[in-house]
């Protein structure tokens, strides 16, 4: 699967390839892709550009304000309940 921008025809935009990418995670992509109204290079794009904290870092919400710091008995407790 080529990861690629709508500019294929400029010079400049470098092309990916993803070699033996698990079917699952294709199709969990594919899902996000359709939420976010992107085709699939797009998609990969954006989640790259997030983790690598690029030009999408500046579209991500501020962090919410807790009202009391977080324990690590509460982070522990969160993931036994299955919400970490």
């Amino acid at each position: 699967m080529a990861a690629s921008t709508s500019h294929r025809t400029d010079p400049h935009m470098a092309s990916v390839l993803i070699r033996n990418l698990p079917d699952a995670l294709h199709r969990q992509l594919k899902r996000r892709a359709r939420r976010h109204h992107r085709r699939l290079d797009q998609e990969l794009i954006a989640l790259i550009e997030v983790a690598l904290d690029t030009r999408a870092s500046a579209a991500l919400p501020a962090p919410a304000k807790l009202r009391k710091p977080l324990k690590q008995h509460m982070l522990d407790q969160a993931r036994q309940q299955g919400r970490a």
